[in-house]
């Protein structure tokens, strides 16, 4: 969906994209194939937050307000 929608993507404020490295769905692929494809079509570096942890899929809600922490201060006026 990348390519289709660059444009996009590049105009975001900011972009989290995290999952743990033993996801049960292998959802840390995902992340990783979508964190290439953006960097490949331009999106840029500071406005993307990459990360794999060591979890799984279940039980990670302590997740949640680490990135909207980040995400509000992205969108937040300087």
């Amino acid at each position: 969906m990348v390519p289709e929608h660059a444009e996009t993507l590049q105009g975001l404020k900011g972009i989290w994209i995290d999952a743990g490295t033993r996801d049960e769905w292998f959802l840390d692929l995902g992340a990783r194939a979508f964190r290439d494809e953006l960097a490949a079509f331009g999106v840029p570096d500071e406005i993307i937050h990459y990360e794999l942890f060591d979890a799984g899929h279940m039980g990670i809600d302590y997740r949640y307000p680490l990135s909207l922490a980040w995400l509000a201060r992205r969108i937040t006026p300087a």
